[in-house]
């Protein structure tokens, strides 16, 4: 018995160009501008250390701080790296099908890189959005309006976006 192949379609070199547009390049997410400073804090947490000044100018905001409180922790909420952990296997099996359709040549390189990051960006934003925890301190809840630890006016989390590097 003899088994003949033909191929009649080879899309094996329109693959080969997608494969070579993506070669080198990857996909950063991250919160943008100038709210950097305000994911980092919240991202890994923050030990302030407290002067009489800040003493002073809690208590003028209704803050009395205990005379052994040396230290104002604000907790780690690791909202981009577990985000990230979170998601890593659905968008992973997303990538997939963007394979399938570069093979298929509907898509090209760049489009496979915008669409991961735009997954991942939504995915981490929806991630930081649904954080419950550690609380926010009575007192930020009380300032804030609001009891969601990452959630105050937005900006930040509207600045998480993705870069193709």
């Amino acid at each position: 018995m003899r088994i003949k192949f033909e191929t009649k379609i080879d899309n094996l070199p329109k693959l080969k160009a997608t494969m070579a547009q993506i070669d080198g390049k990857s996909v950063s997410v991250g919160v943008r501008g100038e709210n950097a400073w305000l994911a980092g804090i919240h991202e890994y947490g923050l030990k302030i250390l407290v002067t009489e000044k800040m003493r002073k100018y809690l208590a003028s905001q209704g803050l009395y701080l205990r005379a052994e409180t040396k230290y104002i922790n604000i907790p780690e909420r690791s909202f981009l790296r577990n985000g990230f952990d979170t998601n890593k296997k659905k968008i992973m099996k997303d990538v997939r099908i963007l394979v399938s359709l570069a093979v298929d040549g509907r898509i090209n390189g760049d489009d496979i890189l915008n669409q991961c990051g735009a997954w991942l960006r939504d995915a981490i934003k929806d991630y930081a959005i649904e954080l419950k925890s550690p609380e926010n301190h009575p007192f930020t809840v009380e300032r804030k309006n609001s009891s969601n630890p990452l959630v105050s006016t937005g900006d930040m989390i509207d600045h998480i976006e993705y870069e193709i590097e």
